[in-house]
């Protein structure tokens, strides 16, 4: 299936062999410096944005819904659930970004760190890269093996997401340019059972994402 998200998260969901993620950057967080970054709300001036995505035809009929537990993804997930009246969404802690704490200087500099030094945390208290792609990458094969070739919808976030998707193409790391350029929103859509990218982030704007298309 596939997954699709916004602002700070990704929604990925799985159909039938495959599944869909959706970042979830589908519309821009609400931040408060004040807030941990985990705790950002979406914000209602990307419901327009969430709408047109969570409407996607390729939605339809997910036999389940996931999501991390952070409130952009859990609200990603939740907008596509109501659209197509789909199971409730189900909040998962491994499922979750890349855990920071808080707002650092030079963001960009700390995130190219974080891809090139898998192993080392990118800034102090940080999880590292092959920390989260572990946590996450393992819920996920789980995930994958509950659906046994039914669609699933994962909500999560554009880091961790960007790590994963990487390894699935046996890229060694992440290439910066490859994660500025996850949409808010965005969706990409992955091939279970051959372990493939089918539609790549951004793809959903120009071509068609079908149920079961391209599968």
């Amino acid at each position: 299936d596939s997954l699709s998200g916004f602002a700070s998260g990704t929604i990925t969901t799985v159909r039938g062999s495959g599944y869909y993620v959706v970042p979830g950057k589908a519309c821009s967080p609400r931040i408060d410096p004040a807030v941990p970054p985990h705790r950002w709300e979406l914000d209602p001036a990307g419901a327009a944005l969430l709408d047109e995505l969570a409407g996607l035809e390729c939605f339809a009929g997910a036999y389940r819904v996931v999501s991390s537990t952070e409130p952009k993804a859990v609200g990603t997930a939740a907008a596509i659930v109501k659209r197509h009246s789909l199971p409730a969404v189900e909040p998962m802690d491994a499922l979750g970004e890349v855990h920071k704490t808080g707002f650092v200087d030079d963001h960009d500099g700390v995130m190219v760190r974080l891809f090139r030094e898998p192993d080392r945390a990118a800034a102090p208290g940080w999880e590292t890269a092959a920390a989260a792609l572990k946590r996450f990458g393992s819920c996920l094969d789980q995930l994958m093996s509950e659906a046994d070739g039914r669609d699933l919808i994962v909500a999560a976030h554009a880091t961790v997401l960007s790590l994963w998707l990487a390894a699935l193409n046996g890229q060694g790391w992440v290439n910066p340019a490859d994660w500025r350029a996850v949409g808010m929103p965005d969706l990409a859509v992955v091939d279970a059972a051959a372990r493939r990218v089918v539609h790549p982030f951004g793809a959903w704007r120009t071509q068609t994402v079908s149920r079961r298309a391209s599968l």
